[in-house]
């Protein structure tokens, strides 16, 4: 015993490297734009009100403590240390529970901490720097949660992790007919309002659903599916323009402008599609009734993959750091079922690395031919992923043998 636990404190120690060197980097991200949003706040402003902040607003939370501290470099260290606690919470909590989100098929307990520390390395230049890293791991533990049938303790981190960056709203739908199944619908709806409780008495005074319509304006980022196939295009021909906005970068041109309505609707379509099907198939499940084993997790994490991955794949906005998304779902993922689905999600992680940052990303040039290649194949990596699992979990049966043993 414990030998196995100065291993897993080893392990733990080693997969924080590639983040503590980043502690101390001259890379600031997102940072300086959070400063500003903490100060305005401590000021005495309104969000949403008085100011465009473009975040749910839980996010609001992660920079109040960070924005007391004096000057920027106190809260760039503070904001940064937040998200690494929340790492090693995220890892010692995949050790722990190696056992329950392993299935008894002869995958090693070990398999979701080593799927999410090398992703997590991958993304390491940008993970501390970012309110998706906090959303990402409020929404692990959610899934760690509802593993032990915690369910209003579940609803309530999802809750909490929706409120601070939209997207694990999509997993809400998901998880409360996974609780349904298992009888405990209205725990798991109960802490889920709890969480979304206060964003509603906010609403009296502060008009938070702007956010929404600030990001439903924007055009077609650079790094989006639409976008890649346009600038790659460009290369031979097609005119197009790597053009900054005001905190982001998109591009603009004919084609583009011509698009955007097309992709619009395709995002939304795909999106509530996908999270239709996904419900569906968790619906079908017998397995849930008496079980939240690995297999019912890993089943879970995929069925919550489908909706993530479609917003990404199919969105007019696709940033860097929306691979932060992927990999603790993945991680659960990677215990059970077919490994194509999970593979395709772990290299379009990695790709990211080589997308951003990269010379020329941030200049009118925007990103040479080669580097544009693997910008398209970072987001058909997506797609793929986007088709495999739709695949999965239409035709999974109610017991879903696929899912009984890992296999390619």
């Amino acid at each position: 015993m414990t030998a196995v636990r100065h291993r897993d404190a080893a392990l733990v120690a080693l997969s924080l490297v590639p983040l503590v060197y980043t502690l101390f980097d001259t890379s600031d991200g997102d940072l300086p734009h959070y400063y500003r949003h903490a100060q305005t706040l401590l000021g005495g402003a309104v969000p949403y009100r008085d100011w465009v902040f473009e975040y749910p607003p839980y996010a609001l939370v992660w920079l109040v403590l960070p924005g007391l501290l004096p000057g920027y470099t106190a809260f760039r260290a503070c904001f940064s240390l937040q998200i690494l606690a929340l790492d090693i919470i995220a890892k010692v909590a995949l050790l722990r529970q190696g056992r329950h989100l392993a299935p008894a098929s002869g995958s090693t307990t070990l398999v979701p901490i080593l799927v999410f520390s090398v992703l997590v390395a991958f993304q390491s230049y940008f993970y501390l720097k970012r309110l998706d890293a906090i959303a990402a791991a409020l929404t692990l533990f959610g899934f760690v949660a509802f593993a032990h049938r915690r369910m209003a303790a579940a609803g309530a981190l999802i809750g909490v992790a929706a409120g601070t960056k939209l997207y694990p709203g999509l997993v809400i739908p998901i998880l409360f007919c996974a609780a349904w199944r298992l009888g405990k619908a209205k725990h798991f709806a109960a802490g889920t309002a709890a969480a979304v409780m206060p964003i509603v008495a906010l609403s009296t005074f502060a008009p938070w659903w702007r956010f929404a319509s600030f990001h439903a304006a924007r055009g077609l980022q650079v790094e989006s599916t639409y976008a890649s196939l346009i600038w790659l295009a460009h290369f031979f021909g097609l005119t197009a323009a790597w053009t900054p906005r005001s905190a982001w970068l998109e591009i603009d041109g004919p084609t583009a402008r011509a698009l955007l309505p097309v992709a619009r609707v395709l995002f939304v379509t795909a999106t509530l599609g996908a999270l239709a099907a996904s419900t569906w198939a968790v619906s079908r499940q017998r397995m849930l009734v008496s079980s939240c084993n690995g297999i019912a997790m890993a089943f879970l994490a995929r069925a919550s993959l489908l909706p993530i991955v479609s917003f990404m794949a199919f969105g007019l906005v696709l940033s860097p750091q929306f691979a932060v998304w992927l990999i603790g779902p993945v991680a659960i993922a990677a215990t059970a079922g077919p490994r194509a689905a999970v593979a395709t999600g772990a290299v379009a992680v990695a790709l990211t690395t080589f997308v951003f940052p990269a010379a020329g990303y941030f200049t009118p040039e925007g990103l040479s031919l080669g580097r544009t290649l693997v910008l398209v194949a970072r987001n058909s990596a997506l797609v793929v992923q986007f088709v495999l699992l739709g695949r999965e979990l239409l035709f999974a049966r109610a017991a879903p043998a696929l899912l009984r043993t890992p296999s390619v």
